[in-house]
């Protein structure tokens, strides 16, 4: 064999490796283990008072400073709504007049300032922990008082 044809076929090898790890990683990625839901207690000390942001999967960004009294103040494009929060035992919830827009979500922190909604009328917010799928949430938020940290790999 020539030092060309090794050459090459070491390459097409390193190549296949290359594709074989990228893909296991890909994989890996995709599931979020040991998630648990947040308590009440938690939401309320890690959200009440704070300004936070998000996005919709669609990719759509929103704003909402959530007060310490009990009232929020949520910004969407061109929508601005003045509106209530306060948690349950396990759930997140918001209401914003006249009674047509907000709901209750559970929530699972995936990394250090980076947190998951589901919605609780939905079958994964019901569930008894989080799924284990990236992805299936309803929105992804941070408190914007500190950097976030939804670009990092989730917590497990």
């Amino acid at each position: 064999m020539t030092g060309r044809t090794t050459r090459m076929r070491f390459g097409a090898l390193s190549l296949m490796v290359a594709i074989a790890t990228l893909t296991a990683s890909a994989r890996a990625e995709d599931t979020l283990p040991n998630l648990a839901w947040m308590t009440g207690a938690a939401i309320q000390g890690t959200f009440g008072g704070q300004p936070i942001a998000g996005t919709y999967p669609t990719g759509k960004p929103w704003t909402e400073t959530v007060r310490a009294n009990g009232s929020t103040d949520y910004r969407e494009g061109e929508k601005h709504w003045q509106g209530k929060w306060w948690v349950t035992q396990r759930e997140f919830c918001f209401a914003y007049p006249p009674g047509t827009a907000g709901g209750c979500f559970r929530v699972v922190r995936v990394s250090p300032n980076c947190f998951e909604l589901y919605d609780f009328t939905g079958e994964l917010g019901k569930a008894d922990a989080p799924p284990s799928l990236t992805g299936a949430w309803n929105g992804r938020m941070w408190v914007t008082n500190q950097p976030t940290t939804c670009h990092e790999r989730p917590l497990s």
